[in-house]
């Protein structure tokens, strides 16, 4: 396994990953209807701080790759706001659900932790996720919080992780 910054070099992958994603229900990917070159173009962007959706930061997308296979995606936030400091967390993750199991989600994050992060981050769950709660706290991250976000009915548990 290895972690790359995406580029229009994983479109293939990303294809059958998104794919995989949908069927499994992770609503950020529901949305693409096929226009997958558009879509990582897009969060290629991101990271550049184009294209972004008012009120967003920009936004780095990194893949987890094994052979020409994306087996998890992860995505940092560059500064900060309200809502990434107390609903989305400035980390968001998913594994490719025939990849799970495989230590993926713990690999991608502690890869950040150890080359991107250079402080102090929020990073978020939902409490019911005990996966992703295992994962965020086997990577050292401190338990700050748990509420309830109104807006969105969303139970959030917070946690800060800190760069290795």
């Amino acid at each position: 396994m290895k972690i790359e910054i995406a580029s229009m070099a994983h479109l293939n992958a990303f294809k059958s990953y998104v794919d995989e994603c949908v069927t499994d229900d992770i609503v950020l990917y529901e949305f693409i209807l096929s226009h997958y070159a558009r879509y990582l173009s897009k969060r290629i962007a991101y990271a550049r701080g184009e294209q972004l959706p008012k009120g967003w930061t920009p936004i780095t997308t990194y893949f987890c790759v094994e052979g020409d296979v994306i087996l998890g995606s992860i995505r940092v936030r560059q500064g900060c706001s309200d809502y990434i400091e107390n609903v989305i967390g400035h980390i968001g993750y998913e594994t490719r659900s025939s990849a799970r199991g495989r230590g993926v989600a713990k690999f991608m994050l502690s890869h950040i932790q150890k080359a991107v992060l250079t402080g102090d981050v929020i990073i978020s769950c939902d409490p019911t996720n005990i996966a992703s709660r295992k994962v965020i706290e086997g990577c050292g991250a401190n338990f700050l919080n748990e509420y309830y976000y109104a807006p969105e009915d969303q139970q959030v548990r917070r946690y800060q992780l800190s760069s290795a």
